[in-house]
């Protein structure tokens, strides 16, 4: 986008007046049949995996586990914008039924979540991934993100409190703690429910452990859960952290701008598998409650009029996490937004306006 027009030519509305009325509605069987679908593959998958032997044929089934949970985690991030169904009993429960064995505390992450819903892309209250100076670029960012061991242990550790630059505490910013900043007296029941599954779950891994031995424990209960939370991870980094993603500060930040700060990517066979969470991002950011069967019709509507603000990049997404793990350390202010840039002095320093980064889609 050129430094003239770094203000959309089209609002909110304009955007929603273009869309089929029928993406806005859930379709509550057809959710419920993505549902079983994932979890039909799961307990396929486990049994799969109780069969064979051969070290490789383990670690497909264990990647494929750990992929599907993910996709259940999706369908509960549906429940949580209340894009799985109309009824919001129908939401809360299966947002506790999908959070529950994947020891997310439902209610607190749906907190978290619309907290980056709504300053996404704000350079001081981004709720993931929030960017920082040079100088606030500490020694514990330095290790987590440029040796890429945040794909690991991110999540855990945004689950426990270390959830930005201003909210490193693992007490008051916690998603499992009462005290915590996420939860309100309106919700205590339901997050009472969302700990409650949390604790029930965790009491049933353990007692699986304990009774099968470390090796199961290990192969059926860790390594999945570890493949998901890395999926988690690097899909949300991949959608919010990229040399072309704008971030704007208090003065430049919009909700329209904030919720296009993002980029769409592909990830072949996994976009359908996965619910479409990382090649459909910026419509859902637009429009949350969207459910992921309508996201790309949605976005098909709106592409003559979103043009050049809307990112995509179809490179081959390793390719692209490379380069933004060299290329994306702090930002610097740039003409009306931050610009990413690379401690490295090695690396390019590469701006939304210059690089040979994600693709625009132009206006048809």
């Amino acid at each position: 986008m050129e430094s003239e027009s770094l203000e959309p030519a089209f609002t909110r509305q304009d955007l929603k007046a273009a869309i089929p009325e029928r993406c806005f509605r859930p379709d509550t069987a057809r959710s419920f049949a993505y549902l079983a679908f994932d979890a039909a593959v799961i307990a396929g998958a486990y049994w799969g995996l109780s069969q064979v032997s051969a070290w490789y044929l383990e670690a497909a089934l264990i990647f494929l586990i750990g992929t599907m949970l993910w996709s259940v985690f999706v369908i509960g991030h549906d429940a949580g914008h209340g894009a799985f169904s109309r009824s919001r009993m129908v939401n809360t429960l299966v947002g506790l039924a999908t959070h529950g064995p994947l020891l997310v505390p439902y209610r607190g992450w749906q907190r978290s979540h619309a907290m980056h819903h709504m300053k996404t892309g704000h350079f001081r209250e981004e709720e993931v991934f929030r960017p920082c100076r040079a100088e606030e670029d500490w020694l514990a960012r330095k290790v987590l993100f440029r040796s890429g061991i945040f794909l690991l242990i991110g999540w855990p550790m945004y689950k426990l409190g270390f959830r930005n630059l201003t909210t490193y505490d693992p007490v008051h910013g916690s998603h499992w703690l009462p005290v915590s900043d996420l939860y309100a007296s309106h919700v205590k029941a339901s997050w009472f429910a969302s700990l409650a599954a949390n604790l029930a779950f965790l009491a049933l891994y353990i007692f699986l452990g304990v009774k099968f031995g470390w090796v199961f424990a290990l192969k059926y209960i860790v390594a999945p859960y570890f493949i998901y939370a890395a999926w988690l991870t690097f899909v949300t980094y991949m959608q919010h952290v990229a040399p072309e993603v704008p971030v704007y500060d208090a003065q430049d930040w919009t909700s329209l701008k904030g919720a296009l700060a993002t980029v769409d990517r592909n990830y072949g066979p996994f976009n359908w598998l996965t619910h479409h969470i990382g090649d459909q991002h910026l419509i859902h950011h637009i429009f949350p409650t969207i459910p992921h069967y309508r996201l790309a019709e949605a976005m098909r509507a709106v592409e003559p009029i979103v043009g050049d603000w809307h990112l995509k990049s179809t490179r081959f997404v390793l390719a692209d996490f490379v380069r933004t793990l060299i290329g994306c350390h702090f930002v610097e202010p740039g003409d009306g937004q931050e610009v990413w840039k690379s401690a490295y002095p090695f690396a390019e320093n590469y701006s939304g306006a210059n690089s040979n980064g994600p693709e625009t889609v132009p206006a048809e």
